[in-house]
């Protein structure tokens, strides 16, 4: 039996009301015995006693869009796994992974090596060949492998994949049936469904289909739709109606993941998707979340449409090759901005792409540049010219499509309007790095930079930690984190006047300010800057309770 006391804290619970008060916190093992007052008898027990100094001592933070589940195992500098090292700087110790209907599970044992070729420039690689068919197979292949607690969403391109390969049409109505067996088979050992309707093969679906998937999740279990929109920009109000009325017909809540809106010319538009949100919380459990930044981040085939990602990895590859394909493909990148949601578009072209990760020993020197940079090393400054575009495909076919980009979109009234509102969660949507790559600096950043923002403007703190803590572990059906006396000890020490985070888009890994110490389960892991590496790992397979009945 271990016992820690926490000494002079300035302790917010978590639940959202209840004032910070001055105390002490007694945990033994991985449980909270004592919190607020702790007898002399108790604490002359610990074996170890933490000086909180006034700092605040709040549950910590669920990052509820993480990509670490793949090459995040891999252990860093430090001796954690890499997304461990990340998330743990920033107070998180729960990560929620299979976003964006890319979850690493199902997956068909023909497919496994395509699939991870998909994967890589968002989740990373693991060390060895994917072995796992099933949501259970994977989980157990997790088992050990995470410091902090990871569940998983049941990925619909995943699901797609087992039943549809990658193939670009619409399902049929058996084909629909069949994948939603797929889902009521593996949906148990899940959180929620997601989808990404930019993403193969998800983006080739209709209405019907996610309608489907999501009846039969809740068929099993009480879930909710975690979609990546069709379109975050000059569709973006349509494609929130379609995956808000397949939550409601499906029976499930609905999450409104990474909350954003892409292109100058959409920024008002706001006003109507918040409308749509109220009315869908207004029938089913709704929350959000978003990483409060102005850009994002993602696989590097996505500026390319969809009709030329359809198959394999090689399929892609070879049509980036053909001089017909490429006339074809850099005039809808350049002039169609409808029928699909065209990241060059909304980021005002190839300046607004910015390179976050390439093949190493191939596209090094483009690392932290844009796509603009590309085109002008060829010798191309007109950024609407056929060079501009052949150039940028020869980068891409020389790194074999293994880019991951992060994409300029957006604006700081946005940001902070759906900053602003109660139901907002925190995420991070932080890809995995590789050895020399610039991630997005959310990987990092997006918690420390939330604690920051609430602070400076006047969010207060209790509501800032249910945010960040509570509010999604009740959303998703899992304990409730609230501190409190037989409470899990899962803790953040940080100090609330200085926390924020330290680097940018340049310098994406520099740690945040503020951020003292973290416990999951009651073993620390981070001391004042000094990673701590538990053995066993301390991380566990979270999971949310069966339907009743």
């Amino acid at each position: 039996m271990m016992r820690q006391l926490i000494r002079n804290a300035k302790i917010v619970t978590g639940d959202g009301k209840t004032a910070p008060f001055a105390g002490d916190v007694l945990i033994e093992d991985d449980h909270i015995v004592a919190l607020g007052s702790v007898t002399r008898t108790a604490a002359a027990t610990a074996d170890r006693q933490v000086d909180a100094a006034g700092r605040v001592l709040a549950p910590s933070f669920i990052d509820t869009h993480n990509h670490g589940a793949l090459g995040g195992t891999l252990l860093g500098e430090s001796g954690l796994p890499r997304s461990c090292e990340l998330s743990i700087q920033a107070g998180v110790t729960k990560r929620i992974c299979g976003v964006d209907g890319l979850s690493p599970a199902p997956v068909a044992a023909a497919q496994r090596s395509q699939y991870a070729a998909q994967l890589k420039p968002l989740d990373g690689a693991i060390d060895g060949e994917w072995t796992w068919s099933s949501v259970a197979e994977f989980l157990a292949w997790h088992r050990g492998r995470s410091v902090t607690d990871m569940g998983i969403y049941l990925g619909h391109s995943a699901v797609r994949r087992v039943v549809m390969h990658n193939l670009a049409r619409v399902a049929t109505d058996e084909e629909i049936a069949a994948m939603a067996e797929v889902v009521r088979r593996e949906a148990p050992l899940t959180l929620g469904l997601s989808t990404g309707l930019v993403y193969n093969p998800a983006v080739y679906c209709d209405q019907r289909e996610i309608t489907a998937l999501v009846r039969a999740f809740n068929g099993v279990k009480p879930g909710a739709l975690f979609p990546h929109l069709r379109s975050e920009s000059d569709n973006i109000v349509a494609s929130l109606k379609e995956v808000v009325e397949a939550a409601i017909d499906g029976g499930g809540g609905y999450c409104n993941e990474h909350s954003k809106i892409a292109g100058a010319s959409n920024y008002s538009r706001i006003g109507e998707m918040e409308s749509m949100l109220a009315d869908a919380s207004a029938s089913i459990p709704t929350m959000a979340n978003m990483y409060p930044y102005t850009a994002g981040s993602t696989t590097g085939d996505a500026i390319f449409p969809p009709e030329i990602r359809a198959g394999s990895r090689t399929e892609f590859l070879a049509r980036l090759q053909d001089p017909d394909v490429r006339r074809t493909v850099s005039h809808k990148m350049r002039f169609d901005s409808k029928s699909w949601d065209n990241f060059i578009h909304f980021c005002g072209g190839l300046g607004g792409i910015q390179i976050a990760g390439v093949r190493p020993g191939v596209g090094d020197a483009f690392l932290g540049k844009r796509l603009g940079d590309v085109a002008e090393a060829a010798g191309f400054s007109d950024m609407m010219s056929d060079g501009a575009y052949e150039a940028v495909f020869d980068f891409y076919a020389a790194n074999a499509g293994e880019i991951s980009i992060i994409t300029h979109y957006g604006n700081d009234a946005t940001v902070e309007r759906f900053f602003r509102r109660p139901d907002m969660a925190i995420c991070t949507d932080g890809l995995m790095p590789g050895p020399g790559q610039k991630p997005h600096p959310r990987a990092i950043g997006a918690f420390p930079r939330a604690l920051r923002l609430g602070r400076e403007m006047g969010i207060p703190l209790i509501q800032m930690v249910w945010r960040l803590a509570t509010l999604p572990c009740r959303f998703l059906n899992l304990p409730d984190p609230v501190l409190r006396a037989g409470a899990d000890a899962s803790l953040v020490l940080f100090d609330a006047e200085t926390v924020g985070e330290k680097n940018d888009y340049l310098d994406p890994l520099v740690p945040p300010a503020g951020i003292d110490m973290v416990w999951v389960h009651g073993q620390a892991v981070l001391d004042h800057g000094r990673f701590i590496v538990p053995s066993p790992f301390p991380g566990r397979i979270l999971s949310s309770p069966l339907k009743a009945g």
